[in-house]
């Protein structure tokens, strides 16, 4: 065997080797719950499980290129996890839900934010305010099972834009109108208790709002923290280890896939300058990361404690 040969193949196991890595951590977080550094209220990521999918999700995908780096993030395109993460924020006097996860409509590997809430050291009835980023499924449905609210004491917080966009037939392509039934069902269950907002200010005391559009037209984002502040930022990114370098690399949900883009990219330039932490559904978990400059570009590290 040549030098050259005996190299490469040593280079290969290295490789497989760390192949998987963040995909096990992935699969086997689900219904836990990990506190995250933030001065000011407590901040908590949960696991309602994960998806496994196929790489036509991602359809600007550059094979090669993508393969490099998922495997440099302990991954593989050819068998694809993705997180659905929720968060927890506990205020004085209120505890606040970001996102609910996507049920149990799709098997086990989903549905355990209920488990994932008890797991941080609290009862899911004590929940008082919803907040979401938007209402796709795997972020609406677990608000709802049986057609009856399953936090129903809680005031549902969604931006008026969304509201508006859901309720707006003529606006959804194929795609989105897979998604309707999630986002008005969820609607229809807090209908007393929904509470719309215009993103810019704050939703409730130490937390404020920001726009996120594009993934869809009411996407919004939470900030909270000061001196170590974090930015829930939806679904700004999916994969990280891809969207970072590639930010033109799209998510086949994206209602409006360009404006998703430039959302993604001045939301990476300006944290990349800042040192906002961000928080996201299907970023690896426990889902928290900082964006950081280099010399070839962006990166990122993880960054929840």
């Amino acid at each position: 065997m040549s030098p050259a040969w005996r190299w490469a193949s040593f280079n290969q196991t290295i490789r497989a080797s760390e192949m998987g890595e963040t995909t096990k951590r992935i699969r086997s977080a689900m219904g836990q719950a990990m506190q995250i550094a933030v001065d000011g209220p407590k901040l908590f990521a949960l696991a309602d499980g994960y998806l496994d999918m196929d790489l036509s999700r991602f359809p600007d995908v550059v094979r090669g290129i993508g393969d490099d780096l998922a495997i440099a993030d302990g991954q593989d395109l050819n068998d694809m996890t993705l997180s659905v993460n929720a968060f927890l924020i506990e205020l004085p006097g209120r505890l606040c839900l970001v996102d609910a996860g996507d049920g149990t409509r799709r098997g086990a590997s989903l549905g355990h934010v209920r488990n994932a809430i008890r797991a941080a050291g609290f009862d899911p009835e004590d929940v008082t305010d919803l907040l979401m980023t938007h209402l796709h499924g795997d972020h609406a449905a677990g608000l709802v099972e049986g057609g009856k609210a399953l936090f129903p004491q809680a005031d549902l917080h969604v931006s008026a834009e969304e509201v508006r966009f859901w309720n707006t037939p003529d606006e959804h392509d194929a795609i989105q109108a897979t998604q309707v039934p999630f986002a008005l069902a969820a609607l229809q269950a807090y209908r007393e208790r929904v509470k719309t907002l215009e993103p810019g200010g704050e939703v409730l005391p130490g937390i404020s709002t920001q726009a996120l559009p594009g993934h869809t037209p009411g996407q919004i984002g939470y900030r909270i923290g000061q001196a170590n502040p974090v930015l829930i930022s939806a679904d700004v990114l999916h994969l990280p280890a891809l969207q970072i370098k590639h930010p033109e690399w799209g998510f086949l949900f994206d209602a409006n896939k360009a404006r998703a883009l430039q959302t993604r990219l001045d939301l990476m330039a300006a944290v990349s300058e800042s040192g906002l932490r961000l928080a996201g559904a299907h970023i690896p978990f426990p889902g928290v990361i900082r964006v950081l400059k280099q010399e070839d570009g962006l990166t990122f590290e993880r960054a929840d404690s």
